[in-house]
This record gives structure tokens, C-alpha cells and sequence, in this order.
């Protein structure tokens, strides 16, 4: 194997036979999704709510034989979607009122094998709609469909919760120009939520 093969292998402590699993505690996701830029992206059993049975933890895999399962960090996709509308700022509007209408429309699992059979909803129209709102060295829109998909999932099933909804708000208040910068960095960060 090459160097630059290894550089781009997955760590197999965490990432084999097409699933991710996490060490501890010991668990394998209950969906994994591989996207393409390579990051895995996978749902595992959560605690938290008034339906533990039905949360949901969303863990992210980068390439690399050293990277470990990690949380996806609401201000990456934040700032990528920021990015991209000085350049495409009609089109990041239109994805931004689609999930915020998605956020508004979605209904929480019901039952623990509605959450573990699902498939994504929005994908296939952001790829189709907005795959090629490219920047250099941006998250490909695909990782951002999904992520946001699924938090909007987790926050809908944890009744009272709404700062996932407030961050798409304030980025799409961003885009259209009445938001700072600092305050919509400021919203995605976990301490400032």
C-alpha cells in the first residue's frame, strides 16, 4: 500500500464491513452513509429525551488511519453554507428556506424500526437542485444535506428543543443580509446554544 492510499484508508477500528461503530461504549450505527468526499456520516443510539429509545447521536468519519468518530460540528457546515453565498447567494437561499420548510414539515420517529430503516429524505433533490455549489476547500453539499436532515430529525423528535431551527434562521438571516457574521458563528456554537 502507498503512502497516499494509507493517508486516505479509513481507521478499521471504526470503519469496516460498511458500518461505523464506535468503541465506548461499544456500539455499531444504526445507519452509516458514505458520502462523496469520503466522510462517513452515521447515526447511533441516544439517551437523551423524553424518547430515549428513539434519540439518535449523528458521529462523523474522516479518511485518515489515525481520525476517530467524532460529533459533526455545527459551525462547519455553518460557515461552509456562509462561504458559498458570497458566491451563490440566491441558490444558498433557496437551500436554506427549503430545510427551514423541511424543519417545519418533518415528523419525529415513531418507532424505534421507522428510525432504523430510514433513508434520506432531501439528498437526492439538494445533489440534483444544488450539487455543484462548489467553493475551494467546501464540504461537499451532500454532507451538508445530510447533516442538516438529520438534526432537524433528532430536534424534532426532542420536544421543546428548537436551536437547531435557530441556526438555520439566523444563516439564512445572514444571507439575506440583516444578520452579523459573529452572531450566526456565535448561535452554532454548543456553549452559546
Amino acid at each position: 500500500m502507498t503512502t497516499s492510499t494509507m493517508d486516505n484508508a479509513y481507521n478499521t477500528n471504526y470503519y469496516h464491513d460498511g458500518s461505523l461503530f464506535q468503541l465506548r461504549p461499544a456500539k455499531k450505527a444504526i445507519k452509516t452513509f458514505v458520502l462523496s468526499n469520503g466522510i462517513i456520516v452515521a447515526m447511533f443510539q441516544g439517551n437523551r429525551g423524553a424518547h430515549p429509545e428513539l434519540d439518535f447521536v449523528v458521529k462523523i468519519l474522516r479518511k485518515g488511519k489515525d481520525q476517530r468518530p467524532e460529533p459533526p460540528i455545527h459551525t462547519y457546515w455553518v460557515v461552509d453554507l456562509m462561504i458559498k453565498s458570497h458566491i451563490y447567494p440566491n441558490e444558498i437561499k433557496e437551500v436554506l428556506n427549503y430545510y427551514i420548510d423541511f424543519y417545519d414539515k418533518c415528523r419525529p420517529f415513531d418507532t424505534v424500526e421507522e428510525r432504523n430503516a430510514y433513508e434520506p429524505q432531501s439528498l437526492s433533490y439538494i445533489m440534483e437542485k444544488f450539487g455543484n455549489l462548489n467553493a475551494f476547500h467546501t464540504l461537499p453539499m451532500d454532507y451538508i444535506a445530510l447533516v442538516i436532515e438529520l438534526f432537524c430529525l433528532c430536534e424534532k423528535r426532542n420536544e421543546g428543543a428548537y436551536m437547531f431551527r435557530n441556526i438555520l434562521h439566523i444563516l439564512k438571516d445572514y444571507v439575506d443580509g440583516t444578520a452579523d457574521y459573529m452572531n450566526v458563528i456565535k448561535a452554532s456554537m454548543p456553549l452559546n446554544r
